[in-house]
């Protein structure tokens, strides 16, 4: 071959390189804008759609609702965790951290996102309804909860 041969599959190598790279890189960054949606009611009755809670959010200075369902929690504390799983999903795709089975990690982070705003918008829904049943929940449900006309400036 010759070195004109040589340089011309050169060029078209890093061409076509870095065409791949340019791809990428928009697919990262539609992934990183991407929003998750609140989760439709069929997802949010599903077998797994009502998730035990794992932690609490760092920035919640309520009680704790750790082990108890999506559903037992009030609409602020899902939203803080919603908030959490969307940070656990940018972390894990610029890792590209994966799970067991092979998936991103992430998938699992927006599924969670999206079932805790969907259990936010239906307590909030219910609240408004007057349906959402609080004399046997723990303190700091919606109901005992301070609003932002409790706060004197």
């Amino acid at each position: 071959m010759s070195a004109t041969a040589e340089t011309l599959a050169l060029l078209k190598s890093i061409d076509a390189s870095l065409r791949e790279l340019l791809a990428l890189s928009k697919s990262k960054k539609r992934a990183e804008t991407a929003t998750v949606g609140v989760a439709p009611d069929s997802d949010l009755d599903s077998a797994h759609g009502n998730e035990q809670i794992r932690f609490d959010p760092r920035d919640w200075s309520g009680p704790s609702f750790k082990g108890k369902r999506m559903s037992e929690c009030p609409a602020a504390y899902l939203d803080l965790l919603a908030d959490a799983y969307a940070y656990f999903a940018k972390k894990n795709d610029e890792s590209y951290a994966k799970a067991d089975n092979g998936e991103l990690k992430s998938k699992y982070d927006r599924r969670s996102e999206s079932r805790a705003r969907g259990w936010a918008a239906r307590t909030r829904k219910w609240a408004a309804e007057g349906k959402l049943d609080t004399s046997n929940k723990p303190e700091g449900f919606p109901s005992d909860m301070m609003s932002a006309d409790d706060i004197s400036f």
